[in-house]
């Protein structure tokens, strides 16, 4: 009955995870096109492309290395190192899964608001990169507390979870 309860919560993060995963999928993909095209254009007709050091930093490398968090946090696959824990008797396995899932809910939460704060004054002024060309990168910012919260919901779901003794690694 547990399980039941719990499965759709968990299929809609493993889908929302998934979302994130295909957007930092596309934003490697335009990486890998905005330099190819830059370095064609600057060899062949000497013509760089302008801009593509910004938008790769800003707009490109931020999504790649942030929104798949979630999707380790849903299906754990973050690195465990296990060299105490395979010791433990199964009700101190128990509990350091479970004080390990409340830290992360507390570092993902409290991610989520730094960042929301720096998103929100980053806003606020209208923050702008200086290169070739002034960029808006306020929208950016918005992309840290996005993933951090989702994480937040991940690791608060998976620790509901084992705290209901649904999944026990004994």
């Amino acid at each position: 009955m547990i399980l039941n309860a719990l499965s759709r919560p968990f299929e809609l993060l493993d889908r929302f995870a998934r979302l994130q995963l295909a957007i930092a999928a596309f934003a490697v993909l335009a990486i890998l096109l905005a330099i190819s095209l830059d370095v064609v254009l600057r060899t062949t007709l000497s013509a760089p492309l302008t801009g593509t050091m910004e938008v790769v930093s800003f707009y490109c490398m931020i999504p790649v290395v942030f929104l798949p968090i979630m999707i380790l946090e849903v299906r754990g696959e973050h690195i465990d190192t296990d060299l105490f824990y395979r010791f433990f008797p199964v009700a101190a396995k128990r509990l350091s899964v479970i004080v390990s899932g409340l830290l992360s809910v507390g570092i993902y939460g409290l991610l989520t608001y730094i960042t929301f704060e720096q998103a929100v004054s980053s806003t606020g002024r209208g923050e702008v990169a200086m290169g070739v060309n002034l960029m808006p990168v306020w929208p950016v910012r918005w992309i840290l507390p996005l993933a951090f919260a989702s994480s937040t919901l991940a690791a608060c779901a998976l620790t509901i979870r084992n705290l209901k003794g649904v999944k026990q690694d004994a």
